[in-house]
């Protein structure tokens, strides 16, 4: 007969040591199979694949600011529950037939929201769409106002909400 003696402790895995030891490496394992899985399957909307491209649009976003500046455009935007109102000051600004109202996050482009503006007797307005959350339109954004052939733009840094908001040409 056979006979077996357990330790003092209990079995080996009732030890409390043996599992504060083997904790640290069972974490990191899980750890950084999360993060493997992260970066695999998340995507980085930040990089572009053809810079060469985006180094080139960088000269025309130049002169639509340029424009914007030497048309004194001034926007003034108010934000409502569901629409959104353009009023603008200008000594010489064409006539548009409609404008682009641009609300882009700084990081993630799936929460761009891009509102065309139509014109009325006193400016231009747009509906927000319905499936906006006011969640989506909360924190730091950049707000760009195109004209409707993309001549011009102004493009400036806001923290939303706000209701009213005078953009300045940079």
């Amino acid at each position: 007969m056979t006979n077996t003696q357990t330790p003092p402790g209990g079995p080996w895995y009732k030890q409390p040591w043996l599992w504060l030891v083997l904790s640290v490496p069972i974490a990191s394992v899980i750890l950084s199979s999360i993060m493997v899985t992260v970066a695999v399957v998340g995507k980085d909307s930040l990089v572009s694949d053809n810079y060469y491209k985006d180094g080139m649009a960088i000269n025309q976003t130049l002169e639509q600011d340029r424009l914007a500046m030497s048309l004194k455009i001034v926007p003034t935007i108010t934000i409502n529950d569901e629409s959104i109102f353009v009023s603008i000051q200008a000594e010489n600004m064409p006539t548009q037939a409609f404008l682009t109202l641009k609300l882009l996050h700084p990081t993630v482009s799936d929460k761009d929201i891009i509102i065309r503006l139509l014109p009325t007797a006193d400016g231009f307005l747009g509906d927000l769409p319905s499936e906006i959350s006011p969640s989506q339109l909360s924190g730091r954004r950049y707000m760009d106002l195109y004209g409707f052939d993309e001549s011009w733009r102004i493009r400036e840094e806001v923290y939303l909400p706000l209701k009213q908001h005078i953009l300045k040409p940079s």
